[in-house]
């Protein structure tokens, strides 16, 4: 993958992680996401280890991720989120956006309870709280939460995401289409991409897609599964929320 990205920076980041090595052995796996609607160039993700420094992260990391130091404000802005993440949570995955054009690096954090998200954001942008008071109650009763913020060089945090999910997907999960009713009723979802995502999940085989099945690639055994993986909702400031819903789809050889 390595070869077919352009910037220098970034070859050298996935490089120097797939070779292993201690200056990057608190990245747990590498995200790269492609923007169809951008130019070519991936946004890269790491996800890391539960117990990795925050002064690695903002001195080593970042900057292999983004290809230049965080600026001074950015560095001390990031490093102070850090230190009010309650202990029952933990930096999930950080981000660079400049392939999308954004002078910022993205924090995820996982484990927040419902209840802790408005203090949190309190502590590190509390302008922020009005906002996402709106739509965290669209998040009640979802699990594996996610909150995301921005950090840019001049240290604001313009935009926040609220994601969750739940582990079994909608046809033996009724929250699912619990969760989307409020999306609809909130105006964040139209009712017929709210049917769409609830009859996305499931899978295909050979024999019930005969005519698009890849053949000469996997013979005619197999699975193409499609799932759900998770819903956010966006909040920056002057704008109304956006909601998006992940889908996935992948091929799997065993029995499901």
């Amino acid at each position: 993958m390595a070869e077919r990205v352009s910037p220098e920076y970034l070859r050298s980041f996935l490089t120097r992680w797939s070779e292993g090595g201690k200056l990057l052995s608190a990245v747990r796996s590498v995200w790269l996401e492609f923007d169809l609607d951008r130019e070519p160039d991936p946004v890269p993700c790491a996800k890391l280890d539960a117990d990795a420094s925050p002064s690695w992260i903002a001195d080593s990391l970042l900057p292999l991720l983004q290809g230049r130091p965080l600026a001074e404000g950015q560095r001390d802005r990031f490093l102070s989120c850090h230190r009010e993440i309650p202990t029952s949570s933990r930096l999930l995955y950080v981000f660079s956006l400049l392939p999308r054009g954004i002078n910022a690096v993205r924090m995820e954090v996982y484990g927040l309870a419902p209840g802790q998200i408005l203090g949190f954001l309190r502590r590190i942008a509390p302008d922020s709280v009005p906002r996402i008071a709106e739509t965290a109650p669209l998040f009640a009763g979802v699990e594996r939460l996610h909150l995301s913020f921005d950090i840019a060089p001049e240290g604001g945090l313009p935009r926040i995401g609220l994601e969750g999910s739940f582990p079994r997907l909608p046809r033996r999960e009724p929250r699912w289409a619990e969760l989307f009713r409020k999306l609809t009723e909130r105006g964040l979802c139209s009712p017929e991409k709210k049917d769409a995502v609830l009859a996305w999940p499931g899978y295909e085989t050979f024999w019930t897609a005969p005519a698009a099945w890849p053949v000469e690639v996997v013979g005619a055994r197999g699975f193409c599964v499609r799932g759900l993986s998770h819903v956010k909702v966006v909040s920056a400031p002057d704008r109304e929320p956006e909601a998006k819903a992940y889908l996935s789809f992948g091929y799997s050889a065993a029995d499901l």
